[in-house]
C-alpha cells in the first residue's frame, strides 16, 4: 500500500524469497515510475486505498505500507488523525482485519512517536494489538545501511506468530557509505597529503598566523552559534533550508547527507586546486599572504593543493548567505542530508555550491543506475525530487526483509 516508486518492493526483491502480488498508489507519476522499474503485468492494482475491497485482494503473507507521513512530520503542521492523510492508517487496519496476513511492515517519520504526546502512536499500536498482532518497532537511520543519507524513520513489524518475537528487530551496528560514493568526481577529503611534505609556513593576512599544509581548508557557514558561523570542510553537506530563520543550528552535516525531501535543499562543497597545472599534488606549495581560510569564495587558496577532489553536501544552496542553525556542509565520505518533499539540497563543486541532482537523490535512496535512468526518462526534475523524498530507503527494507524471511523460513521448518 502507498507504494510510491517501489522502495518496499525493490528492497524485498533484493532480500530474496518475496514475490509481489500487487500494489496501491494514488500518485499517477509515482505509479508510472513504479511500472517502469517493475514488471506488473497480471498483478492486482488499485489507485485509491479507500476503494480497496478486501475480498478482491489476492492471497498474500506480508502487507507493506509507508502510510503518508506529512500528517505526523515535525516539518508539517502535525495534524495527525485530524488530517485526511493521517486517517489512511485505518485503511491498513481495515484490510488487515479482513485478511489477517501473517506479517506487517509499516514505515513512518519519527514524529509519529511524539505526535499528540504519544497518543497517536499508542492508538496505532493498540489498534494492531486488538487485531491480534504482536508489534515491535525501531527508529532506523538510512546512513547505517549503506547509503550516505541521515534519514531516520520508524519501522513497525507486526506478526501473528509470537515465535517471531525479538528475531526481526532490533538492528544494531552500522554499514556506512560515504557521500563521495554518491556524488561523482569525489575521491577523498584531505587538502594535503599526511604522508607528503608540508608547505612552507608564511604569514597570513588578518593576523591569523602561519599555517602548514596539514590543515583542512573550511568554509564558514553562517548559523546561530557564538561565533556566528560553523566551519564546513570538504565532503560536508550543508542544509540551506528555512534560510530566513536565524535561530537554527545543525546546518553542516559531518560526512552525511541530511534527510531528503521532495524538493532540493541540500548541497555539498567541493574545493579544487586553482593552479590549473596540477589537480592532484604530492607536495604542497607555499601558502602565501593571500591564503585566508575564512574567505567565502576561497579566492586566496592558490596554494591550496587538494590531494584528491571531493564534492560536499550542501543544504539549500540558494540561501548560503543567511545565518542558519546547524551544519550546512559535509565531508566527502559523509552521508547526504535527509531527502524530504521540499528538498533543496546541493553540492559545492569546484568552489561553487550546487543542488543535488535528481539522480543523486535517487542514489541516496538506494536505487540502481538502470532504475534511475527509467525514472528520469519519464519525469520532470520536480517529480523526480518528490518521488525520491517521499520514498523509503531500499537498503533498509532489504535488511529487514532478510531478517523477516529467515525468521519465517525457520518457523516453517519447525512446523
Amino acid at each position: 500500500m502507498f507504494s510510491g516508486i517501489g522502495g518496499f518492493r525493490e528492497g524485498l526483491n533484493r532480500a530474496g524469497g518475496f514475490s509481489c502480488v500487487g500494489h496501491c498508489e494514488i500518485d499517477k507519476y509515482a505509479d508510472r515510475s513504479y511500472r517502469a522499474i517493475f514488471n506488473t503485468e497480471g498483478e492486482w492494482f488499485c489507485n485509491d486505498a479507500k476503494k480497496i475491497r478486501p475480498e478482491e485482494l489476492p492471497e498474500f503473507d506480508l502487507l507493506c505500507g509507508g502510510f503518508p507521513c506529512q500528517a505526523f512530520s515535525v516539518a508539517g503542521k502535525r495534524q495527525g488523525f485530524e488530517d485526511a492523510r493521517g486517517t489512511l492508517f485505518f485503511e491498513i487496519a481495515r484490510l488487515v482485519k479482513a485478511r489477517r496476513p501473517p506479517y506487517l511492515l509499516l514505515e513512518n517519520v519519527p514524529g509519529l512517536l511524539s505526535h499528540n504526546k504519544g497518543a497517536t502512536f499508542n492508538t496505532i499500536l493498540y489498534t494492531l494489538y486488538e487485531l491480534g498482532y504482536h508489534v515491535e518497532w525501531q527508529v532506523l537511520n538510512s546512513k547505517d545501511f549503506g547509503v550516505p543519507q541521515s534519514r531516520k524513520r520508524v519501522y513497525l513489524i507486526g506478526y501473528l506468530d509470537e515465535r517471531c518475537a525479538g528475531k526481526i528487530l532490533p538492528f544494531t551496528g552500522a554499514n556506512k557509505k560515504a557521500l563521495v560514493q554518491i556524488v561523482p568526481g569525489c575521491q577523498g577529503s584531505r587538502v594535503y597529503s599526511k604522508d607528503g611534505l608540508s608547505c612552507t609556513i608564511t604569514s597570513t593576512a588578518g593576523g591569523m598566523g602561519g599555517k602548514t599544509g596539514l590543515y583542512d581548508v573550511g568554509v564558514p557557514i553562517k548559523e546561530n552559534t557564538k561565533k556566528g558561523y560553523k566551519m564546513a570542510y570538504e565532503g560536508d553537506s550543508i542544509d540551506l533550508g528555512y534560510a530566513g530563520m536565524n535561530t537554527r543550528r545543525g546546518r553542516v552535516g559531518h560526512q552525511v547527507a541530511h534527510t531528503l525531501t521532495t524538493g532540493s535543499t541540500q548541497g555539498t562543497v567541493h574545493f579544487v586546486d586553482l593552479d590549473s597545472r596540477l589537480r592532484v599534488t604530492e607536495v604542497a606549495r607555499c601558502i602565501t599572504t593571500r591564503q585566508n581560510s575564512l574567505s567565502d569564495k576561497h579566492l586566496g587558496e592558490r596554494s591550496g593543493a587538494l590531494e584528491e577532489e571531493g564534492p560536499r553536501a550542501v543544504l539549500t544552496p540558494e540561501r548560503e548567505n543567511v545565518r542558519q542553525q546547524g551544519r550546512r556542509m559535509k565531508a566527502p565520505e559523509e552521508e547526504m542530508f535527509t531527502l524530504t518533499a521540499q528538498d533543496r539540497h546541493g553540492v559545492c563543486y569546484e568552489g561553487r555550491i550546487r543542488r543535488l541532482t535528481p539522480r543523486e537523490c535517487l542514489r541516496l535512496q538506494g536505487y540502481y543506475e538502470e532504475q534511475i535512468d527509467k525514472i528520469l526518462e519519464l519525469n520532470s526534475d520536480a517529480q523526480a525530487y518528490k518521488q525520491a523524498g517521499n520514498g523509503v530507503t531500499v537498503n533498509v527494507i532489504e535488511a529487514i526483509g532478510r531478517r523477516l524471511f529467515q525468521v519465517h523460513s525457520g518457523i516453517h521448518v519447525l512446523q
